[in-house]
């Protein structure tokens, strides 16, 4: 499927009009607050459309993100490789949020994507703002770049005794994944509901679970290159750091009840490193 049956014009209109609001901006130096709101516009666009696809029983498999960008569009002569190794490898250079929305901005990566997804799939509406939400493959982009906004989000926030981090890691519920750098261990929380006696409101409750330690590579708060992100796009969250000896990229997944390390190649790694 790529034109998704029976669009909302509403979603449409919704879409078209908050991008014809600013035809103005200049997209090659983007105003304070532009990115930012093009990173929360879109997130939440996203979001309800595809409830409304969901609802609709369509295939949702159809609108996720894509794990990284077609190698078909990397090529191309638009696509600034060196702005995609920043997002996904430097993500702690942009000092907020609005500079990194303004980045995918002013770095053409959002508009060439754009412009050459249209090309691949024969699509031409997936390169123009009033129609391209009716498109699967909008939502393909959209999520992915919501990704890159997630992994930002991600970077390590440390405490003098750990780090803490809500998400999915294992199941399909919050959950809370800690890190005691005291001891270097790891420990995943789960959150549950239990009625409270004489009170209409219920308990939110927290069940811990050890699920493994990562001593072996040192302390996690030491300033390596960290972050939490869904890195192969499976929906749930894992733990990625740069290993500050061997430089390789570590990847730690929650599996049955236990956290496993992997060492993992990214995927721009190498136009990192050109950079």
């Amino acid at each position: 499927m790529s034109r998704i049956p029976n669009f909302p014009q509403s979603l449409l209109d919704e879409h078209k009009n908050w991008h014809h609001a600013r035809h103005n901006v200049d997209i090659n130096n983007p105003p304070p607050g532009y990115g930012l709101q093009f990173l929360q516009f879109h997130r939440d666009f996203i979001g309800r459309a595809q409830a409304w696809y969901r609802e609709n029983g369509l295939d949702p498999r159809l609108l996720e993100a894509w794990v990284s960008v077609p190698e078909a569009i990397r090529r191309s002569p638009c696509y600034n490789q060196a702005a995609e190794a920043r997002i996904l490898f430097q993500p702690e250079s942009f000092a907020s949020a609005d500079e990194l929305g303004r980045f995918i901005e002013s770095s053409n990566l959002h508009g060439c994507i754009h412009q050459e997804a249209a090309r691949l799939y024969g699509e031409p509406e997936l390169n123009d703002f009033d129609f391209a939400p009716r498109y699967t493959e909008f939502y393909n982009i959209h999520n992915m770049i919501d990704r890159w906004y997630r992994n930002w989000e991600g970077l390590g926030r440390f405490r003098a005794d750990g780090g803490y981090w809500y998400g999915s890691f294992e199941g399909k519920g919050d959950e809370i994944l800690l890190y005691n750098s005291l001891f270097g261990d790891w420990w995943l929380g789960k959150l549950s509901e239990n009625p409270s006696e004489g009170e209409r409101s219920n308990e939110i409750r927290v069940e811990w679970k050890s699920i493994g330690d990562s001593r072996k590579f040192g302390p996690m708060n030491d300033g390596r290159r960290f972050r939490i992100w869904d890195a192969d796009g499976d929906g749930k969250l894992e733990v990625l750091f740069q290993h500050p000896q061997q430089g390789e990229w570590v990847e730690g997944k929650v599996r049955n009840g236990r956290i496993g390390w992997e060492p993992v190649r990214l995927i721009a790694e190498r136009a990192l490193a050109e950079t």
